[in-house]
């Protein structure tokens, strides 16, 4: 009951700085604007047009065809949109944690720190699943609802996308308790899902090198670090039907996320405050 509420006061403090309302008022305009943005004409049960945002689709382009492109490009839209807002909205709340007479309330308790940091944890990615489940799971049904057409791509893609918070959101906790600084740990994980198309691209990269030491460096960098370019990819692909080429670039992510809890829990577990 009390690691339940930590998790429950992280969502009143969401709440209370109005950062969950902000996120839900945002994502409540994205789905107006594919309630007015998807117009689909039938006539004698058989498509006859549609358009989406005022763009006209081919008359000899199959419905369902035009429906999964749209959806796979909401997907990647919603993608990088949701992760960027996500990390936004909850970059404050391990700082928080750590602030003089906040932190001692909490371990003042009979609750152990790794409940603590747990409890936080997972009540960042409360806030941020319940918005983008909202947001995912509300795409999907005005797109099937006016279309017919009932692929359940979309939800795989919500998944995706909470998945892919949760491995950057152990960054910015671990960087958080470090640096006791909300922006610090923003703008480094930022920079993280800026390189990652970069490291996809290195064997481009290779040639402009002077020394192959550097390519090796390159190298580690690439399978070290979450790989949030491919993890979209795997996204749009599971959106549009196409197979997955490899799943190496979740898995391993997944391990850095694992990794890199680890040692903030045990830097938590050590902190003196």
């Amino acid at each position: 009951m009390k690691f339940l509420a930590i998790i429950l006061l992280t969502f009143r403090e969401s709440f209370a700085k109005k950062t969950f309302v902000g996120f839900l008022a945002i994502s409540s305009i994205v789905l107006l604007l594919f309630i007015f943005a998807l117009n689909l004409d039938i006539v004698d049960g058989a498509q006859s047009a549609v358009s989406v945002f005022g763009i006209q689709a081919p008359d000899i382009v199959e419905l369902e065809t035009v429906i999964l492109g749209v959806e796979s490009a909401v997907a990647v839209m919603l993608f990088t949109g949701g992760i960027f807002m996500s990390l936004f909205a909850t970059s404050n709340l391990i700082p928080t944690l750590l602030q003089p007479g906040f932190i001692d309330l909490f371990i003042s308790k009979p609750i152990s720190r790794l409940q603590i940091l747990s409890g936080r944890f997972l009540g960042a990615i409360a806030i941020v699943a319940f918005n983008i489940a909202y947001l995912m799971t509300g795409t999907w049904l005005i797109l099937s609802l006016k279309t017919g057409i009932w692929a359940t791509g979309l939800l795989w893609a919500g998944i995706m996308i909470i998945t892919t918070f949760i491995i950057l959101y152990t960054l910015m906790t671990f960087l958080g308790l470090i640096t006791k600084s909300g922006p610090f740990a923003l703008m480094f994980t930022y920079l993280i899902i800026f390189i990652s198309p970069l490291l996809l691209q290195r064997d481009h990269i290779y040639a402009l090198l002077s020394s192959s030491v550097y390519g090796n460096i390159i190298d580690a960098f690439y399978y070290l670090l979450p790989k949030t370019a491919e993890l979209g990819a795997i996204t749009q692909q599971l959106v549009s039907g196409n197979a997955v080429y490899s799943w190496m670039p979740l898995w391993s992510s997944l391990l850095f996320a694992v990794v890199i809890y680890s040692a903030s829990s045990i830097i938590f577990i050590k902190k003196n405050f």
